[in-house]
């Protein structure tokens, strides 16, 4: 029995991670659809607004796009930096891919560690017009840390595909299978 390669280990630890913040996201993005229609609903068509509809749309929509990081991380879907990887010579795009992904992963702990203390600090801070619910900014405030620890798990095994991938250079779009 072959053992499984770190690169196999690692795109499988990545496929598991994406759907971690795949589902949520596919969620949050369906629940903020029916949060707006049910406000436009609520709004045009009763001539009762729910004051709380936009405020929950907006939430929703921020929990989805910051969850999507880490999928974009994954999928290598961002183009500038894959534009200058592939434009230096072929011996040296996987060493330039890695040191890319090293300075992405330090902003992305700078990112996590801040929205950490910031989501941390939103605990005692009511939401605007979700208050009079006991909802604190704390529910809003996380998708940061959450979405920036995802995408530093998912950085962390590009780096390791990208290392251990028996290519000269890095692929960019495809050393993970989708």
């Amino acid at each position: 029995m072959q053992t499984p390669s770190i690169v196999s280990v690692a795109q499988k630890v990545s496929n598991l991670v994406e759907r971690l913040a795949a589902y949520p996201c596919i969620a949050a993005i369906g629940a903020m659809t029916f949060v707006v229609l049910l406000g436009v609903l609520f709004r045009y068509v009763l001539r009762i607004p729910l004051s709380w509809s936009e405020e929950v749309a907006r939430y929703l929509m921020i929990w989805a796009a910051s969850l999507a990081i880490s999928i974009g991380v994954m999928r290598r879907e961002h183009l500038g930096i894959d534009y200058l990887i592939t434009r230096l010579p072929y011996s040296v795009q996987k060493y330039t891919a890695v040191l890319v992904n090293l300075l992405v992963l330090w902003f992305l702990w700078v990112l996590t560690k801040f929205g950490y203390f910031m989501a941390i600090e939103g605990k005692a801070q009511l939401s605007p017009i979700l208050s009079k619910y006991g909802v604190s900014m704390v529910w809003s405030l996380s998708a940061i840390p959450v979405a920036g620890a995802l995408a530093m798990i998912q950085t962390v095994l590009q780096i390791v595909v990208d290392l251990f991938a028996k290519k000269e250079g890095p692929d960019i779009k495809g050393m993970v299978d989708i």
